[in-house]
């Protein structure tokens, strides 16, 4: 099957700004857009599979979209995270925890940075591992002092694996990779109120069951040559600048192209397919291979099988 074009999904949030809608033409700040998800939550349209999602060619041929022995657990998950207010302080499960309480997969996460205002920060990992000292510090509402702020720059890469309190600072653009699951713990917000004045609900006993505060973050600095930014348990992002033509086999699983420059074009046996700037494209693994024209520049991703 052709390379997939994905429809983006825009979702509101408290936090958003509007970088990414204002470069798609729309008047609202949308914090999340989801560029690749086959998903409960959601799933994306395919632009050049008329009428069709990637839920559906999933569904309808699980090996030939994913590859041999790949499920919907191996699906990885893209979106656009747009701020400009600091993400609530969370945590993701693992696996198991979230099977048996969430009826979703644990999330194994990372970001790109693809702008950030000065001194713009991150919130990674904590500075104690007391749990009973950062229980007080939530319910005194001091817990800000027991973060660990990382300073980002455009090109960056951050890795968040599960159990890992974690947050996007405010006037940061991000990509995030990760794995195919949509639960999130919420254990800080701030003492913020919702559109009717309301405090959003905190996941306490679920944070702390999940949470290790002995977890750190990999951090991968800006450079813009080739090279891999992030290799995990679950999967592998590299960052492309092509001065060549490039190709790539699909092998034993599908990829995602996540376009971070100008306009590119991907060519499958003899169609050239035009991949806009911010949006993704799906290749499935009965695709065999592409070529990436030279000029791009790309984030490559790929699931590692388990």
């Amino acid at each position: 099957m052709k390379p997939l074009l994905l429809e983006p999904i825009p979702d509101y949030t408290i936090w958003g700004s509007n970088r990414i809608s204002k470069a798609r033409g729309y008047d609202k700040n949308y914090g999340t857009w989801w560029e690749v998800s086959a998903h409960p939550y959601c799933t994306n349209k395919i632009r050049n599979v008329e009428g069709k999602t990637l839920q559906d060619l999933v569904d309808e041929d699980m090996e030939g979209i994913l590859g041999p022995g790949l499920t919907s657990h191996e699906l990885l998950r893209c979106a656009y995270l747009d701020t400009q207010d600091c993400l609530s302080i969370q945590c993701h499960p693992t696996d198991e925890y979230g099977l048996a309480h969430s009826n979703d997969f644990g999330k194994h996460e990372s970001w790109y940075i693809l702008q950030a205002a000065p001194g713009a920060t991150l919130v990674a990992g904590t500075k104690t591992n007391d749990k009973e000292l950062l229980r007080k510090a939530v319910e005194e509402g001091t817990l800000e002092q027991y973060l660990n702020y990382v300073e980002v720059k455009k090109g960056d890469f951050v890795i968040i694996p599960m159990g890992m309190l974690h947050a996007l600072g405010k006037d940061i653009l991000a990509i995030e990779v990760g794995t195919n699951s949509n639960t999130t713990y919420r254990f800080y917000d701030y003492n913020r109120k919702d559109a009717n004045g309301n405090g959003r609900p905190l996941h306490l006993e679920d944070s702390f069951a999940v949470c290790d505060f002995n977890l750190q973050p990999t951090v991968t600095k800006a450079s813009n040559v080739t090279h891999c930014l992030g290799d995990t348990e679950c999967y592998r992002v590299d960052e492309l600048f092509l001065e060549n033509d490039l190709e790539i086999e699909t092998k034993d699983s599908y990829f995602i192209l996540s376009n971070m420059g100008q306009d590119a074009t991907i060519v499958w046996e003899d169609e050239e397919i035009v991949l806009p700037q911010y949006d993704s494209m799906f290749v499935p693994y009965n695709a065999d291979q592409v070529k990436i024209r030279k000029g791009a520049h790309l984030l490559y991703s790929r699931v590692k099988k388990g």
